[in-house]
């Protein structure tokens, strides 16, 4: 009988044995031999008791493919040069660069509309780094690039990544010509230097300034428009003479000679009804992450499972693929796009060194005791913050906070800094009972539950009590912590001086948080042609994916040292020489 598995089965299993494991070795140390089985297991009571075998060898629910639709209910068959399943950036970027080429292009999609998130493009050597002065020469990026390598490990496609810095200025110029016409325009949003003017003299949390955000009249905030730029996308691809159906849900990949040929498109459903979508030239997976299926969460990506569900996806269009011999990517786990205050707990991201880190006051755990140096990206302080009793952080400031912080610098390169206090009376309104969320769009991606844990008190006696920390404990922290700004020696953590404010002025404020995931990186096993690839890294002839799908981008964690490379690289930049390629038929 084949072993099959689910989340549930999979957690329960694995604390079973870990337990069995637990009792057989302290049973082997105590007789100073090998352990031995334990005399009795909970096998017979049909609980899933894992080994190595089993483990390795599990079939999970997911990966059992559903009986091929029944031909008799296929009511219509549409034809077709390239098919397109999804209508996030890198399916719509492929589709307005396909019929740009003269394609036949149809793009359908589950959702209701375009849909996007974020707005962080990275590209390099476009034309707006270079009025800006701010490209970067193959030998300025190639020691950075070996950098970033070396910090995920390895673990990552180094193809991927130069075909990013080669090709991701054409893409990125394209998509402003693009958007132009609809009256939507790029900056280069500004990113955490580190105390650095570049890569080479900052500190250990440098990033490159090459995030390029779109914003338009009403989507004004660089980082967090990129809506704006699907729909403009959607309109450019009906204008070209391409056709788009949403409310249409891909349901069975199609592969001739029994799921050893070509594919050759799909059947979708929509209103109950089910369609066969033919694509001459190739369909394309543009379909997003896993991150709302927990059991492929579990497999590919288990060191996110305790963040949540997070992410729009179920990774659906990824299990089509797998059902037709598509293979996974090959490093796993994957990486986790996580992320932690930021702006989306206070509206004050754009601070003195700039985007992408946590809060740079004081961070204290439900003991009331620190745990971390506070000044980190914040896609990487979620791991040490998850970790903590109950995963949560308390946020800590005072009055002086803001205003000793400032200048608060624009959300872009060369903006206006933005008005200190114009940042305390927004941080302020988190405070304010009065405070009407559902008409406030102070910021992109707030939570305005997060304003209910919200707590500004006249003493920290009160503070602690109001957010039911231990009072003597947290008294203590903030006594340590108030020292280590007087002397700008960190003890504890080692914090940089620049970023040591003390708490000390009434009012003071704190917030809790708890941190979640964005998304999971990567999916298949692709190359760089964007071909879908089986388990010896042959192309699936016909099957190709871009954005998210794309597996082995990046390796332990999101890499924001090059902030919106999933946007700006895996989806706009792939998608567009896909785009560009494939009528032609050259991939």
């Amino acid at each position: 009988m084949e072993n099959t598995i689910d989340r549930r089965r999979f957690l329960k299993g694995a604390a079973a044995a870990g337990a069995a494991t637990i009792a057989a070795g302290a049973i082997g140390t105590a007789a100073g031999c090998a352990p031995s089985a334990p005399a009795s297991s909970s096998a017979d009571s049909g609980e899933l008791i894992l080994d190595a075998d089993k483990f390795i060898n599990a079939k999970w629910n997911f990966e059992i493919p559903p009986d091929p639709i029944d031909e008799s209910k296929i009511e219509e068959t549409v034809e077709c040069e390239i098919l397109i399943i999804g209508a996030g950036v890198s399916g719509l970027v492929t589709g307005a660069s396909a019929v740009e080429e003269g394609a036949d292009v149809l793009l359908i999609a589950d959702s209701a509309g375009p849909v996007s998130r974020g707005g962080s493009n990275a590209a390099f050597n476009t034309r707006l780094t270079h009025e800006l002065g701010m490209d970067f020469t193959r030998e300025e990026i190639e020691p950075i690039f070996q950098d970033i390598f070396a910090a995920n490990s390895f673990r990552l496609d180094q193809e991927k990544w130069w075909l990013v810095y080669d090709e991701s200025g054409n893409a990125m110029n394209w998509l402003m010509d693009k958007m132009e016409p609809y009256g939507i325009h790029c900056v280069i949003e500004n990113n955490q230097q580190d105390g650095g003017t570049c890569w080479w003299d900052g500190g250990p949390l440098k990033t490159l300034n090459v995030s390029h955000s779109f914003v338009a009249e009403g989507a004004n905030a660089a980082g967090a428009s990129q809506q704006i730029v699907v729909e403009a996308l959607a309109e450019e691809i009906i204008k070209g003479g391409g056709q788009i159906f949403y409310g249409t849900t891909a349901v069975q990949l199609d592969r001739e000679d029994d799921n050893t040929g070509r594919v050759t498109g799909c059947v979708a459903k929509k209103d109950g009804k089910y369609v066969r979508y033919v694509a001459s030239k190739g369909v394309v997976l543009a379909t997003g992450d896993f991150s709302q299926d927990r059991d492929m969460v579990a497999k590919y990506c288990p060191i996110a499972l305790p963040f949540g569900n997070g992410g729009v996806y179920d990774g659906s269009g990824l299990k089509l693929a797998l059902w037709i011999g598509a293979a996974w990517q090959k490093y796993t786990p994957n990486a986790p796009m996580l992320a932690t205050m930021g702006d989306e707990v206070l509206p004050c991201r754009w601070w003195a060194e700039g985007a992408l880190t946590t809060f740079p006051g004081l961070l204290v755990n439900n003991k009331g005791k620190r745990y971390s140096n506070e000044n980190c990206t914040y896609g990487y302080m979620p791991y040490p913050q998850r970790v903590q009793p109950d995963g949560c952080a308390f946020l800590i400031w005072d009055d002086n906070w803001v205003r000793d912080s400032a200048p608060w610098q624009s959300d872009r390169v060369g903006g206006e800094p933005r008005d200190t206090q114009e940042v305390y009376d927004s941080i302020a309104m988190l405070f304010d009972p009065n405070t009407d969320w559902t008409t406030t769009d102070e910021y992109a991606g707030f939570d305005a539950t997060m304003a209910e844990t919200a707590v500004k008190a006249d003493t920290l006696e009160e503070l602690a009590e109001g957010l039911g920390l231990p009072k003597e404990e947290f008294l203590a922290q903030v006594e340590r912590y108030n020292s280590y700004c007087e002397t700008g020696l960190d003890d504890e953590f080692h914090k940089d001086k620049r970023f040591l404010l003390p708490v000390k002025q009434p009012p003071f404020y704190g917030i809790k948080n708890e941190p979640y995931t964005l998304c999971i990186t990567g999916g298949l096993n692709t190359d760089i042609q964007m071909h879908v690839c089986d388990s010896n890294n042959d192309p699936i002839p016909g099957l190709y994916g871009v954005g998210t799908v794309v597996g082995d981008m990046y390796g332990d964690v999101y890499d924001y040292h090059v902030p919106g490379i999933n946007l700006g690289g895996a989806c706009t930049t792939f998608g567009y020489l896909l785009g560009k390629k494939l009528p032609a038929g050259e991939w």
